[in-house]
């Protein structure tokens, strides 16, 4: 999410919110009777329940953007940092390969931001070279985030395709490392991405965000149970909507910070 803006995140709560809707207004069609279907209250309930998705959606999601962003530090220098940062702990790997004399490879080519997202091009590496430069991620962990590890199928299919070792050779080492250094391994067929498992909030962090997050979730969960309950339920929805909430909240409240 540290990639979009108070817009996006706008707009992400609007689709969720309609999809919402759309869903919840065909529920309560079929649960009112495809002979005589309540087309008008169908919809009423499938708006509120929509509107409650909405605000739910952005609610979170406007906190996330406000608790990732860095008051006074530009976005996109911060992400050149991280690119240079990466590229100076990869250093040694590209002095590696120039004294084998076996290719090329450099830092400056094969270590780029793709859509958001670090990436690490394996292509020009040797399997040895390949588990090194693996080590060396392990070993500075405290230093990264979020990694991409492009490694090829592991198959010799033309010319351009990486070393078919790579992969093997990188998957080993993420086997042995990876977990005690708090990466989860996503595997994709010519990449790996390296996610962090993340931090678990503080006592003060999750107080802060139950204090935000309490009020417009409950709220909305409250009010569109209370009208999906119907007539005669609105109390015991209302007190159902308002536990949900209530859950829902101290759930949000605890999602660890997978940033670093």
């Amino acid at each position: 999410m540290g990639d979009l803006n108070y817009r996006d995140a706008a707009w992400l709560g609007i689709v969720v919110g309609s999809m919402v809707a759309v869903m919840a207004t065909f529920i309560a069609i079929f649960l009112s009777g495809l002979d005589s279907p309540e087309v008008m209250s169908s919809l009423r309930s499938g708006l509120v329940a929509g509107l409650a998705a909405t605000v739910v959606v952005t609610t979170f999601a406007y906190y996330r953007l406000r608790e990732t962003s860095r008051p006074g530090r530009d976005p996109e220098a911060i992400r050149e940092q991280e690119v240079t940062k990466v590229r100076a702990i990869l250093a040694i790997i590209e002095e590696r390969v120039s004294d084998s004399g076996r290719g090329t490879w450099t830092v400056e080519e094969q270590v780029r931001r793709d859509r958001g997202v670090l990436v690490v091009d394996l292509h020009g590496l040797d399997a040895p070279s390949a588990a090194a430069l693996t080590d060396r991620l392990l070993e500075r962990r405290s230093d990264l985030g979020r990694l991409k590890l492009v490694t090829g199928r592991g198959e010799d299919t033309h010319p351009g395709s990486a070393d078919p070792g790579i992969r093997p050779a990188v998957m080993q080492r993420l086997k042995v490392g990876a977990q005690s250094a708090e990466w989860q391994v996503i595997q994709k067929s010519s990449s790996v991405t390296l996610r962090p498992m993340g931090r678990a909030p503080t006592s003060k962090q999750w107080l802060g965000r139950f204090v935000v997050f309490v009020v417009p979730m409950t709220g909305a969960m409250t009010l569109a149970f209370r009208d999906l309950a119907g007539t005669g339920m609105e109390m015991q929805g209302m007190t159902f909507g308002a536990a949900a909430g209530l859950l829902m909240t101290t759930l949000l409240s605890g999602y660890r910070d997978r940033s670093a």
